[in-house]
């Protein structure tokens, strides 16, 4: 802001900048100083035209670090420019130098806060009362900030590679312990594929059942009657080796009666198992497949008579029944082989009103045990024949004859037909 002073000494008005001098004339041309790419400086002289009225805007300029130039911004125009619709009058301009415009435009806003810088002049008198002087710190270089960077570098990779090396550790740690579980699985592994396998022959020494188990211990039986009579005859006295003959007689003929025995269990409880089998497959339904492909079972009147059958042998079997019951299932096997006159049902139905009436008496389970074992062999029997179960014709090699004693000689085929 102007101020008119009120003494009459004026104060001395400095002597006005380079850059703002008023009295200050532009010539004719002027001396460029262009430095090269090869850094040599050339001196060119550049025409002025004069042809702007007024002064020349100030439109900002930029200063190079290295050389010092000041650079300032100007405008250009072309005779031909860029309209806003109208495009390129002449395409050749578009890549042109002269295609260097600037648009001047006026804007009015309104602001929050009216503010500005204004330089001291020598008409100009400006307080300074609330001015701040502001010093600057100590210069860093950038070989500093360099230097801080190696140092703050170093810190970062101290910290990454020490998380590189705690991680790779850990993982080969983990690896380890995965092996070492891995070895300690392997070896329960083995150790009870060895103890199962070692249960397993042991079990087929004391508990055989099949050939292979018998011919084991006829195998090792004869291997040890070979070993002991042979430390027999070392002996230097011909008493011991007839004392130890009989004695290694009496031993073998001992493993020989087990054996027996075993083999006779296995029999019995094999052939159980081949009958249960036998029935479960005689009275199962035949599967049928569908014109959709889609397989359906399929109950005929041969599978359902075979079912019924395998049920009421399984009744015989059952001796944990109360005495109605059993009286029932005599009853049922009865009747179920009075459809055939042979001498088989005949036998069948004597055995059932034999048992019956010794129930009725009262006697004890252990006298009744040989006539419920003939019965049960009699009902398979009856099953296992071909005229009275047509389902047992699948699980014969050989067609049985039909039963002796047969009054009528009807069979099971010609009954059902006559029914049906």
């Amino acid at each position: 802001m102007a101020m008119t002073p009120e003494t009459t000494d004026d104060p001395i008005a400095p002597e006005w900048p380079s850059y703002c001098n008023p009295r200050y004339v532009m010539p004719a041309s002027i001396q460029v100083m262009i430095t090269g790419s090869d850094g040599r400086t050339v001196r060119m002289p550049v025409a002025v035209t004069k042809m702007l009225p007024g002064s020349k805007p100030y439109l900002g300029g930029y200063r190079h670090k290295k050389t010092g130039y000041l650079y300032h911004h100007a405008s250009t125009q072309t005779v031909e420019g860029l309209p806003r619709k109208g495009g390129w009058k002449k395409p050749e301009n578009q890549s042109h130098r002269d295609t260097q415009t600037y648009e001047y435009k006026t804007r009015t806003i309104m602001t929050g806060r009216e503010c500005g810088t204004q330089m001291e002049r020598k008409d100009l008198l400006l307080d300074n009362v609330g001015d701040t002087v502001v010093v600057s710190k100590v210069y860093f270089s950038a070989s500093q900030l360099d230097e801080v960077k190696r140092q703050k570098t170093l810190v970062i990779q101290c910290y990454w590679r020490g998380y590189v090396a705690r991680h790779k550790t850990w993982k080969i740690r983990e690896a380890l312990y995965n092996q070492y579980l891995e070895t300690q699985r392997a070896q329960a592994e083995a150790a009870a594929e060895v103890e199962k396998k070692k249960q397993y022959e042991i079990n087929r020494r004391t508990n055989p059942k099949s050939a292979a188990d018998f011919e084991l211990l006829y195998h090792e039986l004869d291997e040890w009657t070979q070993k002991e009579k042979q430390a027999a005859q070392a002996l230097s006295s011909d008493k011991e080796r007839k004392a130890r003959n009989a004695e290694i007689l009496t031993k073998q003929t001992k493993a020989l009666h087990t054996i027996d025995k075993l083999k006779a269990a296995a029999s019995k409880n094999g052939r159980g198992k081949r009958v249960d089998k036998m029935l479960e497959l005689m009275g199962k339904p035949k599967l049928v497949e569908m014109t959709s492909g889609e397989v359906q079972e399929v109950h005929t009147q041969f599978t359902v008579r075979a079912a019924e059958l395998m049920d009421l042998y399984s009744g015989l079997g059952d001796l944990a029944v109360s005495i109605d019951d059993r009286l029932d299932i005599l009853l049922n096997v009865k009747w179920t082989v009075r459809e055939f006159d042979c001498k088989l049902s005949r036998e069948i139905t004597d055995l059932c009103d034999r048992e019956a009436e010794m129930l009725n008496r009262g006697r004890g389970e252990e006298t009744l045990a040989g006539l419920r074992k003939r019965l049960s062999n009699l009902f398979l029997q009856f099953i296992e024949t071909p005229d009275f179960n047509p389902e047992a014709t699948r699980f014969l090699k050989v067609p049985p004859k039909p039963p002796s004693g047969s009054s009528s000689g009807t069979s099971l085929r010609k009954l059902m037909s006559q029914t049906a």
